[in-house]
């Protein structure tokens, strides 16, 4: 029977804690025969980790480079974790490794997007932005993979929750819908007008109330929705329905089962019902460019641990991090996305257009990079976007050079050819009208290697050559 849903009705069931200086322990590698340190406050180091740990033991971080940090959960004994990287890579500190997903084994477009513990056998699952599940000391159960030319009707697999008992798992969508496998469903989001009202809504983390078995999905714009659990309050409904804008991107449930931590983009955590224990947010250590990627409570101190994409390559940080109900479309010249909110320059770089009467709603902003391994190529941010700077402004990978003001609206982003008129994307002499060129390829190559969704490859026709000597990522 589908559960209940409940609208933000509840209230934050816990007072803020005041900020407090938080600690990271060394990023060194420790002899599991030491003490476990537990940390409760951060320094600086913050700055360079991909994991931060808050009232948690720490035991190291996979290094602040590409492949993308996408997730991290700790193991069922507390006394360790695992860092998941958009390519299928699982780190262990202080738990045994099971193994990852064989390198090269994702298709083009294809991400890793979460990890869930098994909690009967050790292992864990790892689930793929289409849909397929692949277990590690732990049973398969099912999967919903995305068919050929099928993302319009199945959306991105976003995140993975195992069942308190170990008997199963849920795979939710990026629409909102959640799929079973081992376990009873409680129920989904794209079941629901309320929420297929708003466009597009997008689901980005799933959380099992360990008391009823039910769970928590939240959405990027601060929603908190409840099938069979307890609705104890968001984001959102703190906002009175007026949301601040800085993306959701990970739910985890208290262990106690008294309310579940919403995590923010910028670091910041919200506890509701549950115990706050710092944040990235409180500290102001998030480093330049960081997304919060994903946030796990360890089981024994009830603490948690906080991964963090940042991924720079060559200066260039992800441009499109603070967008909010972001949905990767299709790859041609460039990559089309829809979503909400500021899209940031690539790198360093020039202003040198900002309209051209050719583009949807007349806006192409182009900007020559003057540093990195694309230092002299162009980039473009074109279609429904208000520009933000102004021609010959020099910008940097902190600069916002528009905003993409509603959710039902799209952005192309890609490599330009040099300032002409018209203006035009570099790909434009191979782009048929409906295939994937190999300027769009590489664009989103570098997008996915800095923590970003890649788009979607079309299938229509051979995707063109890349000039000798472009730069790869």
């Amino acid at each position: 029977m589908e559960g209940r849903v409940s609208y933000n009705a509840g209230r934050c069931a816990s007072a803020r804690l005041a900020s407090m200086a938080i600690f990271i322990c060394s990023l060194l590698s420790l002899s599991l025969a030491l003490p476990i340190p537990i940390t409760s406050a951060a320094t600086s180091t913050a700055s360079t980790s991909t994991v931060v740990a808050f009232d948690a033991p720490f035991l190291g971080a996979p290094p602040s480079a590409s492949p993308a940090v996408v997730g991290v959960v700790a193991s069922t004994d507390g006394k360790g974790y695992y860092v998941l990287r958009a390519d299928g890579t699982v780190d262990a500190y202080g738990a045994t490794n099971y193994g990852s997903l064989a390198a090269g084994s994702l298709p083009t477009g294809i991400t890793a997007t979460g990890i869930a513990l098994d909690s009967a056998t050790g292992g864990y699952w790892i689930v793929a932005s289409n849909g397929g599940v692949q277990g590690f000391n732990a049973p398969f159960h099912g999967e919903t993979l995305v068919p050929p030319r099928g993302w319009g009707q199945h959306p991105a697999a976003v995140a993975i929750a195992a069942s308190p008992d170990g008997s199963g798992y849920y795979v939710l969508r990026a629409n909102g819908a959640v799929y079973s496998y081992g376990v009873k469903g409680h129920g989904s989001l794209a079941s629901h007008l309320f929420y297929r009202t708003i466009a597009p809504v997008v689901a980005v983390a799933l959380a099992v109330d360990p008391m009823t078995g039910g769970y928590w999905i939240a959405t990027s714009t601060g929603n908190v929705a409840s099938f069979d659990a307890p609705n104890y309050g968001s984001p959102l409904a703190d906002a009175h329905g007026k949301y601040g804008g800085v993306p959701v991107s990970s739910l985890a449930a208290a262990t106690s089962g008294s309310g579940y931590y919403v995590l923010r983009a910028n670091g910041e955590i919200d506890g509701y019902g549950a115990t706050l224990h710092g944040s990235i947010a409180a500290t102001n250590a998030m480093p330049v460019g960081g997304f919060a990627s994903a946030l796990s409570v360890n089981p024994t101190t009830g603490g948690y641990y906080v991964s963090i994409d940042v991924t720079p390559i060559s200066g260039y940080l992800n441009p499109l991090r603070a967008l909010t109900s972001l949905l990767p479309q299709e790859i041609d010249q460039g990559v089309d996305y829809c979503g909400s909110g500021p899209i940031y320059a690539l790198g360093n770089g020039v202003v040198d257009n900002l309209y051209d009467p050719g583009w949807p709603s007349g806006v192409f902003i182009s900007y020559r990079l003057t540093s990195g391994a694309a230092k002299g190529r162009y980039v473009f941010v074109a279609e429904n976007v208000t520009p933000s700077v102004a021609i010959g402004q020099h910008v940097t990978a902190t600069t916002v050079v528009g905003v993409l003001h509603d959710a039902k609206t799209c952005l192309e982003t890609g490599w330009a050819d040099p300032p002409a008129s018209p203006e035009q994307a570099a790909g434009h002499v191979e782009y048929n009208g409906k295939n994937t060129t190999a300027y769009g390829l590489n664009f989103s190559a570098l997008l996915q290697a800095l923590g970003a969704r890649p788009g979607l490859p079309q299938p229509f026709g051979p995707p063109g050559p890349l000039p000798s000597g472009w730069p790869t990522w």
